[in-house]
């Protein structure tokens, strides 16, 4: 499917919007052109489920011959199987994940356009074609356990599968939840039909949860992209640090890493670049955060100016602060390790959200030690 998927990407245009040079901001023009595909990729997505509902069950009502029921026998039981229903709705299932993956394509590929980060020139680049793909796939990028950097360090794993099949059901879960609640409300007298019907709001509601995600997802990872490359490439005009600065620095994307809990695309891009402007040989020692945290406050202003640099940008650059890192935060903050609030880092979140930038936080941190 991939290949299909390759090449509605390659046939999708791009239509011209005004952008300026600073790609990791946004103008009101590419703020407006992103918000128009927003609004029409949620109303098209909440569409595609409600219709998807709603050709599920009106042949099923209304030509009730076209499904047959199926007697089977299991160890002695008789069983009645609908067979026919069950392969129409695993087509229909089919058919609308192909339209919703193809919607989230397109949104990632306008987005990308609107923000300038791609446009005639660079369309044909595997890379940037790989990155939007895999936004729209909703693939993660686990490359960044090839340098090392492993965010499921010390985490559950059977604890966090159980929680990621539960997210992938929470549409179907909501539909039964619905459906009780009808015929606890309707009694004895609710409609067989009342009850399947009622799944179009759920499917639909859920349909444009999950494009809103795709597309905040989408623009958090373009506008990231863009931020990362010009932070590197201030990086890259101050002299490199010794190795045991260099070593803090990996352990910093570790820590970001661990507080993360996620293969987010930023990170790897971030982990990538940094490792290879300071020449940081891929890690296989294990880390702790205690002994992390006491390195950083006793390191150099200006190496500590740079961790603190990737500590901020780790934790915005998802576009999510959740209330474990704001604790992790405040003791950072009150170790003395880093300058800046919860409220601090909240606000530089919301500007790089907004495409504001965050000038701020990179003119303060590398300006410290010149």
């Amino acid at each position: 499917m991939r290949k299909i998927y390759s090449l509605f990407y390659r046939i999708l245009p791009v239509t011209k919007v005004e952008v300026d040079d600073r790609l990791y901001l946004l103008n009101e023009q590419e703020s407006a052109a992103i918000r128009w595909r927003e609004r029409l990729a949620i109303t098209l997505s909440a569409i595609i489920g409600a219709i998807g509902v709603l050709l599920l069950y009106i042949p099923y009502y209304t030509r009730p011959q076209w499904f047959p029921v199926t007697n089977m026998t299991f160890f002695g039981n008789q069983f009645v199987l609908p067979l026919v229903f069950f392969a129409y709705s695993a087509i229909l299932v089919w058919i609308e994940i192909i339209l919703l993956t193809l919607l989230n394509i397109w949104c990632a590929h306008e987005i990308a356009v609107a923000t300038g980060f791609l446009n005639y020139e660079n369309k044909s680049q595997e890379k940037r074609h790989n990155l939007l793909l895999d936004i729209g796939l909703e693939k993660k990028n686990k490359h960044v356990l090839t340098y090392g950097i492993d965010p499921l360090q010390g985490l559950n794993k059977e604890a966090l599968m159980a929680w990621n099949l539960l997210f992938i059901l929470k549409a179907t879960l909501t539909n039964l939840f619905f459906k009780f609640l009808v015929q606890r409300v309707l009694g004895r007298y609710a409609l067989k039909a009342v009850k399947d019907f009622a799944g179009v709001p759920i499917f639909a509601f859920w349909n444009a949860w999950g494009t809103y995600i795709i597309l905040r997802e989408a623009r958090v990872i373009i506008m990231g992209q863009n931020l990362i490359e010009e932070v590197i490439r201030r990086l890259e005009r101050r002299a490199p640090p010794d190795q045991q600065g260099k070593d803090l620095i990996a352990d910093t994307l570790q820590y970001v890493a661990v507080s993360k809990r996620d293969f987010h695309q930023n990170h790897y891009l971030l982990t990538e670049n940094i490792f290879a402007s300071y020449g940081i040989p891929h890690r296989e020692k294990t880390w702790q955060e205690r002994t992390y945290r006491s390195r950083l406050k006793q390191a150099p202003d200006d190496v500590r100016a740079v961790c603190t640099l990737l500590i901020v940008l780790g934790l915005l650059l998802d576009g999510n602060i959740s209330i474990r890192e704001r604790l992790k935060i405040k003791l950072l903050r009150e170790e003395g390790s880093i300058p800046y609030t919860e409220a601090d880092i909240i606000g530089f979140k919301d500007d790089f959200l907004n495409g504001r930038g965050v000038e701020k936080l990179i003119t303060d941190q590398l300006s410290v030690g010149i």
